[in-house]
């Protein structure tokens, strides 16, 4: 697709660095990657992760990931985009 995975984690990271609210935020868009997720969390770019294709795409996400079987992971492959 056109939309690189966790491409606008960018934003969530420059209002954490520039103290621009209190809260913690929440990143979106294209983050349909156990793996993905997790970087944007490592990385500071964000406090929360919002997903909701990869969960249409695959239920079991979670369970797959917790269990070491990612590379069963049925992905979300932004169809409509």
């Amino acid at each position: 697709t056109s939309v690189p995975r966790g491409a606008f984690s960018w934003v969530t990271k420059k209002m954490k660095d520039e103290c621009i609210v209190d809260i913690p935020l929440c990143t979106t868009n294209r983050i349909n990657a156990p793996h993905v997720a997790e970087n944007i969390l490592e990385d500071g770019n964000a406090d929360l992760i919002s997903m909701a294709r990869p969960f249409l795409a695959d239920p079991m996400i979670v369970e797959k990931s917790r269990t070491g079987i990612q590379d069963e992971i049925n992905s979300c492959i932004g169809c409509n985009q």
